[in-house]
């Protein structure tokens, strides 16, 4: 069975975490021959934890753009628990991301361990990467009220045909015009 292929738009402490568990349930699975506590389903449908393969990334942070995904994903300012020992090689660059809104202004005042260190790095275009990477579905990870940063991912996978899971509260999926526009592609 072909893999879910998947995007990552943040590369912060909820992504790294979804890797750790998808890595976790991936060990545990290999290891075992069935999948350990801890997932209120174990398969849907035919898929597993092992099926989700993450093909791109994007972030904005300097200490993680142009870097290998299993490095930037616990890349300062990250700071969730770690319980994965060793991450695997994913073979995925973490790509710069549009700044827009994803930078709160008051995160200027945190010293550069606890917040977001802009990249000088020019701007990916987003769809040519889902595109050349074959991603089906887009996490959007973005920090909380970036709107126009998770716009610009949307735009780029209607263009692209690409999913869109919007793990953060700003609103698409209810917006009727975002809503319309998916619903049309």
């Amino acid at each position: 069975m072909k893999p879910i292929r998947i995007a990552v738009a943040g590369v912060g402490n909820c992504a790294s975490s979804l890797l750790q568990g998808l890595e976790y349930y991936r060990a545990a699975h290999a290891k075992n021959g069935q999948l350990l506590r801890g997932l209120l389903h174990p398969s849907i449908g035919p898929y597993r934890p092992s099926d989700v393969k993450v093909v791109a990334a994007f972030d904005i942070d300097a200490r993680k753009v142009g870097k290998p995904l299993e490095t930037a994903c616990t890349a300062s300012p990250n700071c969730t628990t770690q319980f994965l020992k060793r991450f695997p090689r994913y073979g995925v660059t973490v790509q710069m991301g549009p700044v827009l809104d994803g930078v709160a202004p008051h995160m200027s005042q945190y010293p550069p361990e606890q917040t977001f260190v802009v990249s000088k790095a020019k701007p990916a275009n987003i769809a040519k990467v889902l595109k050349a990477s074959r991603a089906e579905i887009l996490l959007n990870y973005l920090p909380v009220g970036s709107q126009r940063a998770t716009e610009a991912y949307a735009s780029a996978c209607l263009e692209t045909g690409v999913s869109l899971i919007n793990c953060i509260p700003v609103f698409i999926a209810s917006d009727t015009k975002w809503a319309a526009k998916f619903a049309k592609r």
